[in-house]
């Protein structure tokens, strides 16, 4: 082969290395200016990203910041995002797959040619459809706006969890704050009753029956507290170690319904699928691919007449020839080929809008319950409230009775049971209106 041939052919083999290798650097090398923290920087987004509102007050957005970091759904999505955007190095590319080099080299074993030989030599590459780059690149970006949707979701999944571990560790606490004032005012009512036993004032039955009663006192509390430390635990190890105290949040203001997490999230992959319609559309055909090629062949052949001297020696010459040429290999298209491929992407966009409108419809109706369940629970506090109060009152009453002997043991301690009754339900009244405000909050998809 010619020397000029053969350095064409290695030449635009060696530019076309270097320029991948350089653009691939380029996207490793770039500071990352988003919020996932990828070792690859994704192209500036052609979709607008809607951040996801910040909320200030309670404890519930420093907690939310170290659960999602320990989360194990949140991190996968963060490695979704880091291997979608290593794609833009595909789209950034010259050509749309990997540049090749060939060749073959043969020769004559038997015929009438003699000492013949053929080397060739061939680099070439795929090339890029019309429009095709472009289509690939919004899928790419297109792919990361849907992660990053995602990852706005699985926080406010995440939010959710939180805040019924919250509250299941309030119900808890106040359990164990009414048991302890039951223990309390037993031990008060035992010991008063043990002096009028042994004054003579009252009977030994009165003194077992306010013995019976701390022990059920004290069993109770042992219970709730037992149970307390296990609601803590359990929040602990959501939030890495931060215990459920402090203040949780108050209620926020509604957001526009098209601003929630679960309907940002099927909008995103609605936006992503008809992307992947486009790009089906832009590649009707397997990229074509375009190649240089050089050819050297030579071979011997007689140089000498002998039919007009029989006599004269038989001598060699040798013939070789160099040919430098293009090669192009453009597919087809079919509908083998595309038909699956445009159904496949026209039912992907289906099924995201049919989610994105069945969502829709969970989140108005999560919304409106929300709000309903949080009118009843604070009506139902009120009248907690009320009910308390009054409950008191009867048994400060009844107690006072109980002293100057209008009234017997069992009677107290008959009135001391609705007080505690009034108690609990006074308790879990002013817990579930902190519920049904992080119910309330979850639904309109405050995440802080």
């Amino acid at each position: 082969m010619r020397a000029g041939a053969v350095l064409a052919a290695f030449s635009f083999f060696a530019f076309v290395l270097p320029f991948e290798a350089s653009v691939f650097a380029q996207e490793q090398g770039e500071p990352s200016e988003t919020g996932i923290k990828a070792s690859v920087k994704p192209k500036p987004k052609k979709t607008p990203v809607r951040p996801t509102p910040r909320q200030n007050g309670g404890v519930l957005a420093k907690h939310l910041e170290l659960a999602v970091s320990i989360d194990a759904q949140s991190r996968s999505l963060e490695a979704q995002f880091r291997a979608i955007s290593a794609r833009y190095a595909t789209s950034d590319s010259i050509t749309p797959g990997s540049p090749y080099f060939a060749g073959y080299q043969r020769n004559t074993v038997a015929g009438n040619l003699r000492n013949y030989n053929e080397t060739e030599a061939e680099v070439g590459m795929p090339l890029w459809l019309p429009g095709q780059r472009d289509a690939l690149e919004a899928t790419v970006t297109t792919g990361l706006f849907e992660v990053e949707e995602r990852l706005a979701l699985r926080r406010l999944e995440v939010a959710g969890a939180l805040r019924d571990a919250w509250w299941s560790a309030q119900r808890a606490a106040r359990d164990v704050s009414v048991a302890r004032n039951r223990v309390a005012t037993a031990r008060d009512i035992g010991d008063d009753m043990t002096r009028r036993v042994e004054l003579g004032d009252a009977a030994q039955a009165d003194a077992l029956l306010a013995k019976n009663e701390t022990l059920a006192a004290e069993t109770e509390l042992a219970q709730a507290e037992g149970a307390s430390k296990v609601t803590r635990v359990n929040y602990m190890a959501l939030t890495g170690g931060a215990p459920p105290d402090g203040t949780l949040e108050s209620v926020r203001p509604p957001i526009d319904i098209e601003d929630h997490p679960a309907l940002r999230t099927p909008r995103a992959a609605l936006v992503r699928a008809r992307a992947q319609a486009e790009l089906v559309d832009a590649t009707p055909i397997d990229s074509p691919e375009v190649g240089i090629f050089g050819r050297q062949e030579h071979n011997d052949q007689y140089a000498t007449d002998r039919s007009l001297d029989p006599s004269e020696p038989i001598t060699n010459q040798r013939t070789d020839a160099t040919t430098v040429g293009v090669r192009i290999r453009i597919p087809l298209p079919t509908p083998g080929r595309n038909e699956p491929r445009r159904a496949e992407a026209l039912a992907e966009m289906d099924r995201a809008t049919a989610e994105y409108e069945r969502a829709k419809r969970v989140v108005l109706a999560e919304i409106k319950a929300a709000r309903e369940a949080l009118a009843a629970a604070q009506r139902a506090a009120k009248l907690a409230n009320s009910r308390l109060v009054v409950a008191n009152d009867q048994f400060e009453l009844s107690r006072k009775a109980f002293k100057l002997g209008e009234i017997s043991a069992f009677d107290l301690y008959r009135v001391r049971q609705i007080q505690l009754e009034a108690q609990r339900m006074q308790a879990n009244a002013e817990i579930n209106v902190g519920v049904a405000i992080s119910r309330l909050n979850q639904a309109q998809g405050c995440a802080p």
